[in-house]
């Protein structure tokens, strides 16, 4: 019998993923797949992958899979992550799935996924991730049944059409981080739904009403808005300027820093930058080269004038994106404080956010949310420019 370090990338191929696991391969406990590793899998997932009953470990984001989530999955008792998102996966998410007690970490966003969330999750007592964003659900809105979940720390329902009112939220003790924006929520904010214990909030663009409860949570709630009709000639407008204000912002950020930028040699600078802004963390360097497999050249996903981009994993299992300055691109600290700032008062849902920066042994990075379907100037370039006018005029 071959041993898991022997089975080749081949070997997980079975019949075009349909057909029976070889027995070779059922004592596994963790099996990866994602881009990260070089592979690119499309077609549809097995029902035997539930024989794998050993698994702790099921990642295959960042592929091309579709069609429906086995329900077998749920025989998989043992999984604490499982990892399906960026792909094409269609269809109703299986409340059978609710059998994973030892679940942690369900990931499933970025999909095609539509029908109701399945109010039978509450029985996930162990589930502290629960992130469904881009996908296409409707029904009620989030099962008020979720109020039981009592280790959940992060739920991210982001763009998911969902409706309804939201639940009353304040009986999840560990809760800390909640994204319900672009949805069509509508009603007013339940007077317990914000817990002091949640730092990031998002309830922006949808249709809420009323007063915002009393509490706490007002160092927190720094983008909540009520969406209430904006025509699409405005809408258009509002994007083209800060499209433009973007442009001089980073133009004033340019012509600042070659006045009084010098060249720093990364030996021989030991100091570190020190700034605190609110959703800006400082990295460091350990975390970011653990991130990008040392900055290994199979995590590069771009480069520019001011260094190399590579696309990186935190240890939360977060996709990033990492700008490294080069050598001839360094800043004095309070160039790259200036711009740290600067950058960090910049949000808009077509521009992707600054979660931090590492000034560690000679480094300056930047690191972004991961957009994993292209940059800003691909999508403003060419028929995808018509295609982003389209959307905003529907």
């Amino acid at each position: 019998m071959r041993s898991y370090s022997s089975i080749s990338t081949r070997d997980f191929m079975w019949n075009n993923l349909t057909g029976t696991i070889p027995k070779e391969i059922r004592h596994i406990t963790s099996l990866r797949l994602l881009l990260l590793n070089g592979n690119k899998l499309s077609g549809s997932l097995p029902d035997e992958l539930g024989d794998l009953t050993n698994m702790n470990r099921l990642q295959l984001d960042e592929n091309q899979l579709s069609g429906s989530v086995p329900k077998l999955l749920a025989n998989m008792i043992n999984v604490r992550h499982l990892h399906m998102n960026n792909n094409s996966f269609t269809g109703q998410l299986p409340s059978k799935l609710s059998n994973l007690s030892n679940l942690m970490h369900l990931l499933l966003d970025n999909n095609n996924l539509s029908g109701y969330l399945p109010p039978e999750f509450s029985k996930l007592h162990s589930l502290e991730i629960l992130q469904l964003d881009n996908n296409n659900f409707s029904g009620n809105g989030i099962p008020s049944t979720y109020e039981n979940l009592p280790r959940l720390v992060k739920l991210s329902l982001r763009n998911c059409s969902l409706e309804g009112a939201i639940p009353d939220l304040n009986s999840i003790p560990s809760l800390k981080y909640l994204d319900l924006s672009w949805n069509q929520f509508t009603r007013s904010i339940p007077s317990n739904n914000l817990s002091t214990n949640m730092t990031t909030v998002d309830l922006s663009h949808n249709k809420l009403n009323g007063s915002i409860p009393r509490g706490g949570i007002y160092p927190y709630l720094q983008r909540l808005k009520r969406k209430t009709g904006i025509i699409a000639a405005i809408i258009i407008g509002a994007v083209a300027a800060v499209l433009a204000i973007t442009a001089i912002t980073m133009l004033l950020i340019f012509r600042r820093n070659s006045k009084y930028m010098h060249l720093i040699s990364r030996k021989r600078t030991s100091s570190n930058v020190c700034i605190k802004i609110d959703g800006v963390k400082a990295f460091t360097l350990k975390e970011l080269t653990h991130a990008t497999n040392k900055f290994d050249i199979s995590t590069k996903v771009g480069e520019g004038g001011y260094g190399n981009v590579y696309k990186g994993i935190l240890s939360d299992e977060t996709f990033v994106a990492v700008k490294r300055a080069g050598e001839n691109s360094l800043q004095g600290q309070k160039e790259f404080l200036t711009e740290i700032e600067l950058l960090s008062r910049l949000h808009h849902r077509n521009l992707v956010s600054l979660l931090g920066y590492c000034s560690e042994e000679g480094e300056q990075m930047l690191i972004y949310e991961f957009m994993p379907n292209g940059t800003l100037r691909e999508w403003i370039s060419g028929k995808k420019l018509s295609q982003i006018i389209n959307h905003f005029v529907k």
